[in-house]
């Protein structure tokens, strides 16, 4: 696979520009938390930096004068208030779309150039005109209006003096990273003593230009601290090739810096540490030869360094993992098959490998499922953006509450999730959320509250939203699905099945259309593309208290434990996750569609599959009972006989079965056959609006 520098830094670029929307928003709430304020200039100073390594100059330009007020910020020369804060998360969105782009066209660099012109304008307000368009990481000589010392200078009463190895990675050129470059930006930071190490340099024979060798040791002394130092080694960190420690609490000069540098140049193959420990020594012992009044204070000020670690993640392709998982899919089926096999044969050592192959093909198939499974965490902020624009454009105030962060989903499903929650958080803050004065004069706190909530709950996940606003008046709801012809005037309908009509093609109760919603379109397609995901909606609702809406999803959309039963001829597989409980019956006569039994002391539907699905053959007066959970609620389904637990790998439907929402996949079983694996909660659902007379249609 030939390596793409572009991409790569596109890939890291946006997942800097997701950690750094997230942080701005942090700050809304402390805008003087100087560790928030130093990762946005250290996400804007990377994309920067990198990006005109890459190419991606209109970018790199960009960005300098974003960079250039955060610096100014992080200096505390300018207070970051929400004006600040709004426009930087309007230059996050142009650099997002300046990643989208090969070659930004007049469109993207007029953009460009009327945002920079709101940010020098911002400066100017405040004085700070000079600083703008400057260039380096660091305060700019000449300045107008500023005091900083040159570029290469430091102020002695605050500087420390360090020793840092860097030793770049082999491949570092292919990767665009410029050393030198990285040097020059270090030098800007003070006093710079580099040694550079010629050591494992290859015959010119065999020597890979591409390839970098040798590496450097640098004694650096400097008032600008460690993040400093590590912005300007931020995009080649993982790499392990850098180490840093502060050597002395102060700065070294004249004759000393020369020593320390003999030192230096003597300590090849000394390890950093060790290094750094002899000439922390050689300093204690100077000053105690100096004898002077403050011995104790010029000891090494910094804790020992030790080494960098191993990288702890690496970057891979998602492709690659959907291979990985469909190979893991065909592994178990072949599993499946063996045990099958064995078990007819009766072979006691075939039987015990084909028992070892099982446990080591379900451990493979979690650990695979497990590398494609992110925490929803990671849509937090930019559904915390949504909700904070929204307030923005309609004058309402709300604050986004994203609980469960670290609750994990296979990637698949959060990619396809998306879009359903921001059309819910849209409707929530537009219809739900009332304005200030309204939420005042009813007694609530001016602002409101949008709460997401994740969960693991019995092989699924589920995901909470509620809002703290007007709720949905059921009584409205009815005579807007009347004068739509939803219902009829006669027809009698729960509060929760006239919740359930806003699920409805074309049903809003919006009284006018806004540039949010009102047109009845959204929440039909939130249904839609959430019974995709094999999974379920709901919503409830109370006048004046608020609106909650529950969606139920399975973890992954790849290999799932199953329930292998037979209806005649048929096979058929069911999601554990939706069961409860297995029992019999014996019939006297031919059951009902659906019927009802007994379970547990409880009168609870029963759904006779061979009815439901119109499979042939006669009906047994003996039958085994699936009782399952759909949406709280159970209910029993018919089936002939119960093979047995599976894991079903899930092939996708071909295009005769498509549109059948109660058929979640197909599988091959053990013996070679092909099952359907049915979706319960939308088998229960189309059977009971069958029941209901209402003809609803697969």
């Amino acid at each position: 696979m030939t390596f793409d520098a572009a991409k790569v830094y596109r890939e890291e670029a946006r997942e800097l520009l997701e950690d750094m929307e997230h942080t701005l928003l942090e700050l809304e709430t402390d805008p003087a938390d100087q560790n928030h304020i130093a990762r946005v200039f250290r996400a804007i100073h990377t994309i920067k930096g990198s990006g005109s390594m890459f190419g991606f100059d209109e970018l790199a330009r960009f960005s300098h004068d974003v960079e250039t007020v955060f610096d100014k910020v992080r200096a505390g020369e300018i207070a970051l208030d929400r004006e600040l804060l709004s426009l930087t998360l309007e230059a996050k969105d142009h650099i997002h779309a300046l990643l989208a782009v090969t070659t930004p066209g007049e469109a993207e660099k007029a953009r460009s150039d009327e945002l920079i012109g709101l940010f020098r304008s911002y400066l100017e307000s405040r004085g700070l005109a000079g600083t703008a368009g400057t260039g380096g990481t660091g305060p700019t000589a000449g300045a107008a209006g500023t005091d900083f010392p040159e570029p290469g200078a430091y102020d002695p009463s605050r500087a420390k003096t360090w020793l840092i190895r860097y030793r770049p990675a082999p491949n570092t050129f292919l990767t665009g990273t410029d050393p030198m470059g990285l040097i020059a930006e270090m030098a800007d930071l003070g006093s710079l003593h580099p040694v550079f190490r010629a050591g494992g340099i290859p015959s010119l024979e065999q020597l890979d230009p591409q390839m970098a060798h040798g590496w450097w040791d640098f004694l650096l002394i400097t008032d600008r601290g460690i993040d400093a130092i590590r912005d300007v080694f931020i995009f080649v960190e993982d790499e392990n090739g850098l180490e840093y420690g502060e050597i002395h609490a102060e700065p070294i000069r004249g004759a000393d810096i020369e020593a320390l540098m003999e030192l230096i140049e003597a300590g090849a193959e000394l390890r950093h540490q060790e290094l750094r420990s002899r000439l922390s020594n050689w300093i204690a012992d100077k000053v105690n030869q100096r004898a002077t009044a403050k011995a104790g204070a010029a000891a090494p000020a910094g804790p020992p360094a030790t080494e960098a670690p191993a990288a702890s993640s690496i970057r891979v392709d998602s492709q690659r993992l959907d291979d990985l998982v469909n190979l893991v899919g065909e592994l178990v089926t072949v599993q499946a098959r063996l045990t099958q096999a064995v078990g007819s044969m009766g072979d006691g050592p075939l039987r015990s490998i084909a028992e070892d192959l099982q446990r080591l093909s379900t451990e493979m198939r979690d650990q695979a499922l497990g590398i494609r499974m992110v925490p929803i965490g990671s849509t937090f902020g930019t559904l915390r953006r949504l909700v904070r624009d929204l307030c923005e454009s309609m004058g309402k105030k709300a604050e986004f509450v994203g609980l469960g962060s670290q609750t994990e989903l296979d990637k698949n499903v959060i990619d396809q999730l998306k879009d359903p929650l921001v059309h819910i958080l849209r409707n929530s803050v537009d219809h739900g959320l009332e304005s200030p004065e309204v939420r005042l004069a009813a007694g609530k706190p001016e602002k409101g509250n949008v709460t997401l909530d994740a969960v693991h709950s019995g092989g699924q996940i589920v995901i909470t939203i509620s809002d703290d606003g007007a709720g949905i008046d059921p009584a409205k709801i009815r005579q807007k699905a009347i004068e739509k012809g939803l219902i009829a005037q006669t027809d009698e309908l729960a509060d929760k099945e006239l919740l359930n009509l806003v699920f409805a093609p074309g049903f809003s109760t919006a009284q006018k259309v806004s540039s949010v919603s009102g047109r009845g379109v959204g929440m039909d397609v939130v249904k839609k593309n959430i019974e995709n995901l094999r999974g379920s909606v709901t919503i409830s609702s109370v006048v004046g208290q608020g609106t909650t809406q529950i969606i139920r999803l399975p973890l992954t959309l790849a290999i799932i434990d199953g329930l292998h039963v037979m209806v005649g001829p048929e096979c058929y597989v069911l999601p554990l996750t939706a069961l409860e409980a297995c029992q019999e019956r014996f019939l006297d006569e031919e059951p009902p569609v659906v019927g009802s039994m007994e379970h547990r002391g409880t009168l609870i539907p029963c759904l006779s599959l061979r009815k439901l699905l119109g499979v042939p053959g006669d009906q047994p007066n003996y039958e085994r009972i699936i009782v399952a959970r759909v949406d709280n609620d159970l209910v029993g389904l018919a089936v002939d006989v119960v093979v047995g637990q599976q894991q079903a790998v899930i092939k996708p439907l071909s295009d005769m079965i498509e549109g059948v929402r109660f058929v979640a996949g197909t599988t091959v079983t053990g013996d070679g056959d092909i099952s359907v694996i049915l979706d319960v909660t939308n088998l229960v659902g189309f059977a009971l609006e069958g029941w209901r007379g209402k003809g609803a249609a697969a």
